[in-house]
């Protein structure tokens, strides 16, 4: 488990989601009066901060926790254990802190316009039945973001905004291509005015020519608005490109995180430097040598003692399949969980 991450030197930085030793434990048995006696740890124990008006980059294999994560923080999971502090800031400038693990359902009701989801899949998240407008349109008049008589011209020029046409107001989901219908996606989160949105593989069922843009309207929409995003995905190449931190995540836990720059030039965690050395290299002629990781995945169901990936580490000691490694700042807030992370 990793230990909480500490202060940030700069004081003065202006953090809208602190996130302290999160859990997400799933029972798969239970004995016969039904109480549990196994758990799946999708989520064991995660610790970060994301600065408002920043991306904060989420990756890792498939499986290692990450979509849970995303939605334990939202809510859509009640908490295990930990705490998810969101910050708001309101039009006067006063900020209110909240932890969204402990606060009623009434209480995060009254945030859920602050706090939206893009989900990974445009073809199974937009109903069937709806039109577009109706689909944009429907959480503003819930949350009556603008009058009644409004509504119609607003979510209009929040299509326009995201690259919708005018008169796809009144077309279904099955009438539109995946990168429109993830456009329609963006829109719906978009349309009550957030503050943090997490991206949840938004581009990942997309074309390489529709995901960049895809990506690049994410982009303009954070420069206009100043919302914060916590982009979620397996492609390095994306997540390089969009975000400003990386944590990168094994079996629950993160065990690499800081700046992009940092991460992907001087990634310390040999699970980090192996997801970096499997990227394509753009220039045909230069030389890549991806790390093959070796032995067997483990269950997060049953995780193994010590370092959770040292069943596929190279570099492991007895040490490592004793002692869980702690999460420690080697540097300019590049944090490691790795015994060896000063000799790589």
């Amino acid at each position: 488990m990793e230990e909480k991450i500490l202060e940030q030197s700069s004081k003065e930085k202006d953090y809208i989601l602190e996130v302290d030793g999160l859990k997400q434990y799933f029972p798969v048995s239970k004995d016969f009066f039904g109480r549990p006696l196994s758990y799946l740890r999708a989520v064991d124990g995660v610790s970060f901060k994301l600065e408002r008006g920043k991306t904060l980059g989420v990756v890792g294999e498939s499986g290692c926790g990450k979509t849970t994560l995303g939605r334990t923080i939202l809510r859509l999971y009640d908490v295990t254990e930990g705490s998810a502090k969101y910050t708001s800031l309101k039009d006067n400038g006063e900020k209110v802190t909240c932890d969204l693990a402990t606060i009623s359902k009434k209480e995060f009701y009254d945030l859920r316009t602050e706090l939206q989801l893009v989900f990974q899949d445009p073809y199974s998240s937009l109903p069937p039945r709806m039109t577009v407008g109706s689909i944009i349109g429907e959480a503003v008049k819930v949350h009556k973001i603008v009058p009644d008589s409004e509504v119609s011209t607003y979510v209009r020029k929040v299509m326009e905004r995201c690259g919708l046409q005018p008169h796809h107001y009144d077309r279904y989901p099955h009438e539109f291509s995946g990168g429109q219908r993830q456009r329609i996606c963006i829109a719906r989160a978009l349309a009550v005015k957030p503050k943090l949105v997490i991206c949840d593989e938004p581009v990942s069922a997309l074309d390489v020519s529709i995901q960049a843009q895809i990506i690049n309207l994410l982009k303009k929409l954070q420069r206009e608005e100043g919302m914060s995003y916590m982009f979620i995905s397996h492609d390095l190449s994306v997540v390089k490109y969009i975000s400003d931190d990386i944590a990168v995540m094994y079996l629950g836990n993160i065990v690499e995180m800081g700046s992009t720059k940092e991460i992907c030039t001087n990634a310390k965690h040999p699970y980090t430097q192996a997801l970096f050395s499997a990227v394509p290299v753009a220039n045909p002629h230069a030389k890549s040598e991806p790390v093959a990781l070796e032995g067997e995945l483990p269950s997060p169901a049953n995780p193994p003692k010590g370092c959770k990936f040292h069943t596929r580490c190279k570099y492991c000691t007895a040490k490592c399949r004793e002692v869980a490694p702690e999460m420690k700042d080697i540097g300019g807030g590049h944090y490691v969980s790795c015994h060896l992370a000063d000799e790589l």
